[in-house]
């Protein structure tokens, strides 16, 4: 990434949830004054998800809990994804490394969270 370059990819891995997968993306645009950084989830085929795994992109870390912050590690939550009859909670980690972690959460959790002005992250539902 150039440094002046004002919008790039930021965390981005392919993550697959039950049978479908999914492309998630974080798009960053930073100019002074200005900090826009969503996350957002694209429906993939399962050879796209083979064959851009293969070429490199990471696999979404899905657990159980929420990550922590620690010296060196920033954790940001960034919203909540429906995907496939499942909802998880989203949070960009970052060291050396930007990568997105999606936390296991019931229905009743990601609604909470909703009603408490927490971000639906974006879902693109048919493949490309």
């Amino acid at each position: 990434m150039a440094a002046n370059q004002p919008i790039f990819v930021g965390a981005n891995s392919i993550a697959r949830i039950g049978n479908r997968f999914f492309l998630i993306v974080e798009v960053e645009a930073k100019v002074p004054g200005v900090e826009i950084d969503p996350v957002f989830a694209v429906r993939i085929t399962r050879e796209q998800a083979r064959r851009l795994l293969n070429a490199g992109v990471i696999r979404t870390i899905i657990q159980n809990t929420r990550p922590q912050s620690t010296p060196g590690l920033d954790v940001e939550f960034k919203g909540v994804l429906f995907a496939n009859g499942r909802f998880f909670s989203v949070f960009d980690v970052e060291n050396s490394t930007d990568i997105s972690v999606l936390v296991r959460i019931n229905r009743e959790e990601a609604q909470r969270l909703i009603r408490n002005r927490a971000r639906r992250i974006k879902v693109v539902r048919r493949p490309f």
